[in-house]
């Protein structure tokens, strides 16, 4: 993620020849909405700077200012960047992955009318948005609209509800979709085993069980998956779905969450000799397994959606 970043920021600044438009032309949609702000984008370099809280604010994020040391601190979920008033560089930081590291920037961060200005793509990408400029308008995106592939992230939010669960499945174990509302949890060895609770018709919140030791909440909440609670088990060596029903759980980050209705559990044992199963949690937490595979039997079929089960959710990429 570390050079991910480095790039977007270092060489993926917007460019314009030295005969580029004036700023007052150029315009912004957020989501394919206008953004309103008081202060217009200016061109410094050839690299695009806009109005830092005006954006950030538009993409959901929060600003801190230290006027004494003359530093904006822009936080989203997991995500900061720290921008001071004439420095060539910011501080990034994601602490669901742990990583705090230095960024160089093409053009120094600057006041103008009062106003703190960076540059655009730097801020947009940092958050984790997809950016686009054409016709004089720089397009800020959902952060699955056109990146890697479009069709595959709108699955995800729209599709088949058996589709977006593996997805989700798939990828969850990647940090790179993660995004905490809290300091995340730790676990206390890397994940040699993951489970996931999807309530009936939905994949777009859901419980992931790490290792029998650590429960997440992920939901879908302002253009990303967002650990919105966390909890460790009393026992690791008890069962985890049982202790999450029955309250035996340490170290909250949160009020638990109460979702009364059946669940899809689906659980994935990776290394070794993979093990996969299934089956349906019902609203008392009584678990009948439907599924099992591993390298040597097998029973019933393995699922990621219940017996007539229908999705009952519809989110739009914008």
């Amino acid at each position: 993620m570390k050079k991910l970043i480095a790039a977007c920021a270092v060489i993926g600044m917007i460019c314009f020849s030295s005969s580029a438009l004036a700023a007052e032309n150029i315009s912004i949609k957020v989501k394919n909405k206008q953004l309103q702000t008081d202060s217009a984008p200016v061109i410094v370099q050839g690299r695009v700077l806009v109005p830092l809280r005006a954006v950030s604010e538009s993409l959901g994020a929060s600003i801190e200012w230290n006027q004494q040391q003359k530093t904006a601190i822009v936080t989203k979920w997991s995500k900061k960047a720290s921008l001071t008033v004439g420095k060539k560089t910011a501080r990034v930081e994601n602490s669901a992955a742990g990583e705090t590291f230095d960024v160089s920037l093409d053009v120094t961060v600057r006041t103008i009318n009062s106003r703190v200005y960076v540059p655009l793509r730097f801020i947009s990408e940092q958050l984790g948005y997809k950016l686009d400029y054409k016709n004089n308008t720089i397009s800020i995106q959902s952060p699955y609209a056109g990146r890697y592939n479009e069709n595959y992230f709108a699955q995800i939010l729209s599709g088949d509800l058996s589709r977006s669960r593996s997805i989700l499945v798939g990828n969850m174990s990647a940090y790179g979709l993660r995004n905490y509302e809290h300091p995340p949890l730790e676990t206390t060895y890397p994940a040699y085993s993951e489970a996931f609770l999807f309530p009936e018709g939905e994949a777009l919140r859901f419980f992931m069980i790490e290792n029998n030791e650590t429960i997440t909440l992920f939901e879908y909440k302002d253009d990303f998956f967002v650990a919105t609670w966390q909890a460790h088990v009393d026992e690791i060596e008890s069962n985890a779905i049982e202790q999450l029903f029955a309250d035996k759980l340490k170290d909250r980050t949160g009020s638990t969450p109460k979702i009364n209705k059946p669940f899809l559990y689906f659980y994935v044992k990776p290394y070794g000799s993979t093990v996969h199963g299934c089956g349906l949690i019902d609203v008392d937490g009584n678990y009948t397994e439907t599924g099992y595979k591993d390298a040597t039997h097998s029973f019933g079929t393995i699922s990621l959606v219940l017996p007539n089960e229908v999705r009952k959710e519809i989110v739009p990429i914008t």
